[in-house]
């Protein structure tokens, strides 16, 4: 078994996407597998969030197309605070 391997019921996810039906419905299926998750409508609210739980998300999940600021925009602004983080751009 691989010692380094990572249990998602350890982790907290930080999910953006300006659609409200999908970030429910995906919100509510990270819940079922992580320790929590947090939900942005966009990546302004992001990165807000991202500043306040910084030592606490442990991954994000974000589109690119959001009003606002966009996912790259956020991922960007993300990295200038923690470059290690792990951001997944859909």
């Amino acid at each position: 078994m691989n010692s380094s391997a990572v249990n998602l019921q350890d982790i907290t996810v930080l999910y953006c996407e300006d659609e409200g039906d999908l970030r429910n419905v995906t919100g509510d299926v990270i819940k079922q597998f992580t320790k929590e998750v947090f939900l942005a409508e966009n990546g302004k609210i992001g990165l807000e969030i991202f500043k306040e739980h910084a030592d606490e998300i442990d991954l994000i999940i974000t589109d690119v197309n959001m009003p606002e600021m966009n996912g790259l925009e956020m991922a960007k602004e993300i990295k200038s605070i923690n470059f290690n983080i792990p951001i997944i751009v859909a």
